[in-house]
This record gives structure tokens, C-alpha cells and sequence, in this order.
């Protein structure tokens, strides 16, 4: 193949192709854009192959994507009912913990009057140990007196009711040392 040489527009080639020539060179030409544009084709087909094939994963994807939308919303749904699982649960926690504290503050009332009861039951065994000495020495004294003034019928009533008083006086200490037994934690 020639060259040909173009010097400008405005001045004319100076080699003048036969049309032979020009023919073969058209048919060149034709024969390399035929072999472009099969080329082309071909790329094309392939670009749409892949395209299917694309629009396929897409598709599948987005299938599969929606699958696991679905999956997550099932799973939000079930934290959203633990959630309010474990508010009922907070709740009911709160509940107790303010019955543990009325029944504590019962049980330190309860502890405190049972100290109380305690200390009259103390007081009051020692007013009977007391009482049972007086009683020791009345009897004493009236025994003593009773020789001298006392007809034997006073002294027989007398000592029938110092009975009756030791009598109701052990009834009273055996109660009162039961209830002292009773210790506090």
C-alpha cells in the first residue's frame, strides 16, 4: 500500500489511485469492519449473557435478601417480647423487694416488742423471786405468831390461802419462765 500525503485542504493530492486499487483498499476496509462489528456482536451477546446472568443474581439476591429481612423482623419481634418479658420480670423483682421490706420492717417491730416482752418477763420473775421471799417470811413470822395469838382455826384459814397464793405463784413462774426462754436473734 501506498502512502499518500496530504499536504492540505487547499492543495491536491499529487498521486491519483487507480479504482481498482481504491476498490481493493474499500474491500480491506470493508472486510476489517465486518470482522469489528462480528467482533462487536459477539461482545454483545456476551454482554447480554452476562447481563442475564446478572439480573438472575440480582434477583436471587434480592430474594434472598428478602429472606433475611424477614428473618431479622422475626427476630426483632421476639427481642421486643423478651424486652417486655424482662420488664414484666423487673417489675414483679421491684414488687418483692418492696414486700422483703414491709416484712423486714415487721420483723424489726416484732423483735423489738419481743425484747420488750422479754424485759417485763425478766422484771417480773424478779418480782416474783421477791414475792417469794416475802411469802417465805410471812409464813415465818406467821407461824411464829400464830403459837401465841392465833386460834388454830385462823391459822388453818391463813395457811389455806398462803396454799392458794403459792399455788397461783408457781402457775404464773413456770408461764414466765417458759416465755423467757424465748431468745432474741
Amino acid at each position: 500500500m501506498k502512502k499518500l500525503k496530504i499536504i492540505s485542504k487547499d492543495k491536491e493530492v499529487k498521486k491519483v489511485f487507480a479504482e481498482s486499487e481504491v476498490m481493493a483498499i474499500l474491500e480491506r476496509m470493508e472486510d476489517g469492519i465486518r470482522v469489528v462489528a462480528e467482533g462487536v456482536m459477539g461482545v454483545q451477546r456476551q454482554l447480554d449473557g452476562l447481563t442475564d446472568e446478572v439480573y438472575s443474581f440480582r434477583a436471587e439476591t434480592n430474594a434472598r435478601f428478602e429472606q433475611v429481612d424477614a428473618r431479622f423482623e422475626q427476630v426483632d419481634a421476639r427481642f421486643e417480647q423478651i424486652d417486655t418479658r424482662f420488664e414484666q420480670v423487673d417489675a414483679r423483682f421491684e414488687q418483692v423487694d418492696a414486700r422483703f421490706k414491709q416484712i423486714n420492717a415487721r420483723f424489726e417491730k416484732v423483735e423489738a416488742n419481743q425484747k420488750i416482752t422479754l424485759d417485763h418477763l425478766f422484771c417480773t420473775d424478779e418480782r416474783f423471786e421477791v414475792m417469794e421471799k416475802e411469802l417465805k417470811e410471812i409464813k415465818f413470822e406467821l407461824a411464829r405468831l400464830s403459837e401465841k395469838i392465833l386460834s388454830s382455826k385462823e391459822t388453818k384459814s391463813f395457811s389455806k390461802r398462803i396454799a392458794v397464793i403459792e399455788k397461783d405463784m408457781e402457775k404464773l413462774r413456770i408461764f414466765v419462765h417458759s416465755r423467757s426462754k424465748l431468745k432474741v436473734a
